[in-house]
């Protein structure tokens, strides 16, 4: 790889090179330009054509709109629309952008800078994604910067950092004062500062800033800046025999020579030889630490070789993504009668409406029925994206597309590293040994760079998972597909067994058709449902712990059997509350509204918030009280008190706290499926997809803390995670029914009886019912803003001054301003204001007065410091 280095000076500030980047296909280096060559090119490219070309790029920042640079003549023929250029951004910064258009236009209001280069060959952005990105900043009123920092993986983007050098003159009779003497010794023996260990030296930021503007006035030092891409290509070195040696008669006549005099040369080359396939149609390049181990000679033999000019070392960028085309493809695949009549009717529908959703109840073959579909898009040559809601679906999933499709399939989600991500984006860009024809993603694969997709798939529709929260672009993955579908004519299936309200209603309105699988795949009964009173049993003293005796028993049950069993609890850590039992003190976080976590394996206090840790506290602080007593229960005391009833048994745990290793995730599904594992304790990470044959039983704790809940949608998504966790059990027809074991204090509450009675379709019925009587979605669509700020009084008047002007023209359609169930986070008081705009309404002119009210809003002094959110069709 090539390394380019050199200095450019742009605005008085000195910027060093030294950029690394490639990518699988091409190599790449940055050409310097100085500012003579820049004022040259630019005088150049007026003389000769008359008209200097300018560029509007997006940088990866939140600012609103583009930004016009000039094009200085040595890089006007390497530009395209999609292509990266290094730019400089405010006083010190570059920024890696993206170009959004070439035109001759020069900026009104201010003077274009000069590009400082081109860091591509080819656009990275391709022209469906121009359009996407530019449609998501519209609608969910972002900024394109925003929605580029989000869609981009970070290996694109470029590390920027302020250095400071000692300038190269006598400065021994210069009056200095003591910080400056100190700066300057310290340029003596490190050569360069950046700014953090600046301001170490010093004290201080403040002072240090001012200390570098008195110094560069005196031109004792000079500041620069240093860019280093962040993605780093991985190489390999490969041995292959010299041309000059590739003739049948030259080589035998080498081997001659060496035979007496070198053996372990010529076995070296005869394994060479033998790895290489040499003189084949399709010779295969050989590894040099794997021909080594295999030849078992040392490396001096090599080099002997290499130095004689009879083998070449070559280096080559090999991939981090795993090599899946040794996997055996699979084509057996056979559908029941019913999965037939669906793959028909979803032919059917997408060609008459090219969006479908796929009502089947879970473990009903929906994969199987995808698989088939997919065959078929990529019998056509084109692509298939397949949208899962988080990485715990994908394990699975992988490996079950991998034995159909091989190295067709590739998945992308938040657990690869940058690198990885650039490299899987380059191979799409660029198909070459690598031809991806399916990627498995969560809801950033949005963003991929595709050629000609055919089918998007977002299998559980309905997982809140799909909604970005934070940051910006706040996007619903699952309603954003329609629109890239649109672009690329493409067709999209939606699954889920127990789908949304939205595809539900669309499917009333026939903007989209509805295909049901009714039965479970193989005529598996679905499971028995029991629904167990745990305030009787509390009475009555038969509890023990948070255990009922029914849930107790059908555990014994399923252990005794060989079965395994899963417990749902969708809190994670000890116990959520600690209480003082004299003043009912409680711990709380000090930056959030919010009581602290006890975590038993660290032995801490945890805010689910802020992150922030606190140590236990002996006693009361508000009264000295010693009887302090732990409240309620998380999956962490789940698994330590499942462990005394059932000591024999071996217990693990899925939450957010033994998942966050990159492979911890996939390891613990190897144990739960090779059965090292008989009680998987879980939050709703439990509830997704998985496919387990061996669990014959599943518990829910706690149902009423699924039901209770201060949204419109509470009762959806408690039904949605209950039928879903409970899907997990009798999965096989050998292994007999199903069992789920529902724990509540209310057992004849309408939301359980539908779950035990499998009566989807009658809750929400009764559900679309009252969202259309008092105006929710899917009937009015919502936009929530929320202005966040440390100071309290400023948030009061603050969100009552925009609610008042929004109010002029939206009137009775906001609510608010109010604060939210968790008020403070992070030190930061929040406070909402919702929105509900009619479906007849035209919502974009909608949105663009409430951007121009906002836009006002944050210019105004005395509001400036308020953080804005705006978030549209919130989850």
């Amino acid at each position: 790889m090539k390394l380019n280095s050199g200095t450019c000076s742009v605005g008085g500030i000195a910027f060093i090179y030294q950029l690394r980047f490639s990518t699988q296909s091409i190599q790449q280096s940055f050409r310097i330009c100085t500012l003579f060559e820049l004022r040259m090119s630019s005088s150049e490219s007026i003389e000769n054509t008359g008209l200097a070309i300018f560029l509007d790029v997006i940088v990866p920042l939140y600012v609103p709109g583009t930004f016009t640079y000039r094009v200085p003549k040595v890089l006007e023929s390497n530009l395209q629309v999609g292509r990266r250029v290094l730019v400089q951004f405010g006083k010190r910064k570059l920024q890696a952008a993206i170009i959004e258009a070439i035109h001759h236009d020069p900026p009104k209001n201010y003077e274009a800078k000069y590009i400082l280069d081109v860091l591509d060959d080819g656009p990275i952005i391709l022209s469906q994604q121009m359009a996407f990105w530019k449609w998501m900043s519209g609608y969910y009123m972002c900024h394109l910067g925003e929605v580029m920092s989000a869609a981009l993986p970070g290996g694109y983007r470029l590390n920027s950092e302020t250095l400071i050098t000692p300038y190269d003159q006598d400065h021994s009779d210069m009056a200095l004062s003591m910080e400056e003497h100190l700066v300057l010794e310290q340029l003596q023996s490190r050569e360069r500062l950046n700014m953090d260990e600046l301001q170490a030296l010093v004290g201080s930021e403040s002072k240090a800033y001012r200390l570098v503007k008195a110094m560069m006035a005196k031109r004792l030092i000079v500041m620069q800046e240093e860019v280093k891409a962040r993605y780093r290509p991985i190489y390999e070195t490969y041995i292959e025999l010299d041309p000059e040696w590739r003739d049948e008669p030259v080589l035998n006549e080498l081997f001659v020579q060496l035979e007496s005099k070198a053996p372990k040369q010529v076995n070296l080359l005869l394994k060479l030889i033998e790895m290489s396939r040499f003189g084949r149609d399709v010779e295969i390049p050989v590894m040099k630490k794997t021909l080594l181990e295999k030849s078992e000679v040392s490396s001096a033999v090599l080099r002997s070789l290499v130095d004689k000019g009879v083998l070449l070392e070559v280096k080559s960028e090999v991939g981090r993504i795993k090599d899946a085309s040794q996997i055996f493809k699979s084509s057996d695949l056979v559908l029941s009668t019913e999965q037939e009549t669906a793959l028909n009717e979803i032919r059917q529908g997408l060609h008459t409406k090219g969006r479908v959703l796929l009502h089947g109840v879970t473990s009903s073959g929906k994969t199987e029925v995808y698989i088939s579909l997919i065959r078929e898009y990529l019998a056509k040559g084109q692509q298939v994206l397949y949208l899962v809601p988080e990485i715990a679906l994908t394990t699975q999933l992988i490996q079950r597309l991998q034995k159909h499709f091989g190295e067709e399939v590739v998945v992308y989600h938040s657990q690869h590293s940058q690198s990885e991500r650039v490299e899987i984006w380059e191979n799409l860009i660029n198909p070459g040994i690598h031809d991806h024809r399916i990627v498995v993603g969560a809801r950033s694969a949005l963003f991929l760079p595709f050629h000609d997709l055919g089918l998007i798939i977002v299998d559980e529709e309905h997982d809140s998972s799909f909604k970005q929260y934070d940051p910006a672009p706040r996007y619903q993955a699952r309603d954003a597909c329609f629109i890239l579908a649109d672009l690329y004519k493409a067709q999209v299936v939606l699954g889920s067994a127990t789908p949304g309200a939205e595809s539900l209603q669309a499917c009333k309105d026939v903007r989209m058709v509805k295909v049901d699988l009714s039965n479970r795949y193989g005529d598996i009964l679905m499971p028995e449902m029991q629904v167990v009173d745990i305030k009787r049993e509390y009475k009555r003293k038969t509890m023990t712990s948070h255990f009922s005796s029914v849930l107790i028993a059908e555990m014994k049950e399923s252990l005794d059997n060989g079965k395994q069993v899963i417990l749902f609890q969708n809190r994670r850590g000890y116990n959520p509350l600690w209480q003082c039992l004299n003043c009912a003190w409680k711990p709380e976080c000090n930056r959030c509204d919010v009581t602290l976590t006890y975590h038993r394996a660290i032995h801490k206090l945890k805010c689910h918030y802020c992150g922030s840790v606190h140590e236990p506290p002996m006693h009361c602080p508000a009264c000295g009280s010693k009887d302090l007593k732990m409240v309620g229960y998380g999956t962490e005391k789940i698994e330590a008190e499942i462990g005394e009833v059932f000591p024999n048994a071996k217990v693990a745990r899925m939450d957010l706290d033994t998942t966050r290793g990159k492979n911890a995730l996939s390891k613990l599904f190897h144990d739960f499926e090779q059965r090292k594992v008989d009680i998987l304790v879980g939050t709703q990470m439990v509830t997704k997809g998985l496919d387990f044959t061996n669990v014959s039983l599943v518990g829910i704790m706690n149902a009423d803390q699924l039901i209770n809940h201060s949204d419109f949608r509470a009762y959806e998504r408690a039904y949605q995670m209950m039928t879903q966790v409970a899907g997990r059990a009798g999965r096989d027809a050998k292994g007999g029914r199903g069992r789920v074991v529902i724990q509540t204090m209310d057992p004849e509450h309408w939301v359980i009886r539908n779950v035990v009675e499998h009566s989807y379709d009658r809750l929400m019925e009764k559900e679309l019912k009252e969202r259309q009587q008092f105006d929710y979605p899917p009937f009015t669509r919502l936009i929530r803003i929320t202005l966040r700020h440390k100071n309290q009084n400023l948030i009061d008047h603050a969100s009552q001054t925009l609610t008042d002007r929004l109010r002029l023209f939206l009137g009775s359609r906001i609510l608010g301003p109010q604060y939210p169930f968790v008020a403070r986070v992070k030190d930061q008081y929040r406070k909402e204001l919702l929105i509900k705009i009619e479906r007849k309404a035209s919502i974009t002119k909608t949105k663009a007065k409430i951007q121009q009210t906002l836009d006002q809003f944050g210019t105004e002094k005395e509001f400036k410091s308020i953080r804005v959110i705006v978030d549209v069709d919130p989850q």
